[in-house]
């Protein structure tokens, strides 16, 4: 009878122990979706950043271009002075 009552307390004890596991791996689950849906709105944010730079890149290559015709177009209107 002895026997039994150890083995009923391990199987109880086996019992708590992977209800704990249960309920730990259910937190985890919940945390990993949360940390997915974090990690795809920092993508498209990132995704908006870059094309953000790339816009402004354009722009700043437009108004390198524009500066240069300027300083041209004033050297030569010094020369011809």
């Amino acid at each position: 009878m002895d026997a039994f009552k150890v083995l009923e307390e391990k199987i109880a004890m086996l019992v708590e122990r992977v209800n704990t596991l249960k309920a730990a791996n259910k937190t985890l689950e919940i945390e990993n979706k949360k940390l997915q849906k974090k990690v795809s709105s920092l993508e498209e944010a990132m995704l908006v950043d870059g094309q953000r730079i790339t816009s402004l890149d354009e722009e700043k290559n437009a108004a390198k271009l524009v500066v240069e015709s300027l300083i041209k177009n004033i050297d030569s209107l010094i020369e011809k002075q």
